[in-house]
């Protein structure tokens, strides 16, 4: 069992689900930057990527053998473990896993999970059954939100709010990618139409109402992410490498430390 450090709340352990209903908006990146930071500060955090064995979390952070092959048993307190949320066989792994004790759990889950969370105990009903087990464990459950310009990512997080309430703390984390201004995500924010009529804003406004918090994630210049995926390399990794000039270097090293900091803005609600 892991051991609880003086930087975990005192209160409660930390399970968290990096989710959305609409995939492509970039969890998987978040879930990397906050990976990243938790290995960096060598934290005792069990990690999972609930997408498979082709989930890119895994990938990029996975542990490997001497010719660089990704181990197909891995340690999540080292690498990062995996399973399919999707999969009948497979989806239990969720609660199951937190029997490992550890403080702070970590799972990145696959687009589209919340009817898969609802199947595990509740028989698609509700999360009642789910949320009973992880409480009764000692953990208290954090949703990170990956808020991107679409409708359907502003709208999966009402439908999580609606289906777990207060029973989670919610953080929304606005995507940067998708733009830098406020007008550039209509839905969360909300927005006048042509005839003066004040559209969207209502999840932002549900999430607030439950006391929940908002992050900004900041943008990764494109070549250099590319740069990252097709080497496989973990971020603060990434900084060493020969591929990466002194201008991709100094970017990423900005990225990294704006990352952590909106993480760190939230450091209670993520066993920081």
């Amino acid at each position: 069992m892991a051991t609880k450090t003086a930087a975990q709340s005192s209160d409660k352990k930390r399970l968290i689900l990096i989710v959305n209903n609409k995939g492509g908006v970039g969890k998987s990146v978040i879930a990397r930057a906050l990976a990243d930071l938790y290995r960096h500060e060598k934290m005792p955090v069990a990690i999972y990527d609930a997408d498979g064995g082709t989930g890119t979390l895994l990938i990029s952070y996975g542990t490997r053998d001497g010719n660089k092959a990704l181990l197909k048993d891995q340690d999540p307190m080292i690498g990062i473990a995996y399973f399919d949320v999707r999969s009948d066989s497979q989806r239990s792994q969720l609660l199951d896993n937190i029997e490992n004790g550890a403080d702070t759990i970590l799972v990145d889950m696959a687009g589209g999970s919340l009817n898969e969370i609802t199947r595990i105990v509740d028989d698609g009903d509700g999360v009642s059954g789910f949320l009973s087990a992880v409480e009764s464990q000692g953990y208290r459950l954090t949703l990170l939100h990956a808020i991107s310009n679409v409708q359907a990512a502003t709208q999966s997080v009402r439908d999580y709010i609606n289906v777990f309430g207060d029973k989670a703390d919610h953080v929304a984390v606005v995507n940067k990618a998708w733009g830098t201004k406020d007008e550039d995500f209509p839905f969360w924010y909300g927005f006048e139409d042509s005839n003066g009529v004040k559209k969207g804003g209502k999840a932002k406004s549900d999430l607030e109402a439950m006391g929940g918090k908002e992050i900004h994630f900041p943008a990764l210049h494109p070549g250099i992410f590319a740069k990252l995926d097709a080497a496989n390399l973990p971020f603060r990794q990434a900084v060493d490498s020969a591929d990466m000039t002194l201008t991709d270097r100094t970017r990423l090293m900005k990225f990294i430390e704006n990352a952590d900091t909106a993480f760190k803005s939230v450091g209670d609600k993520l066993g920081l």
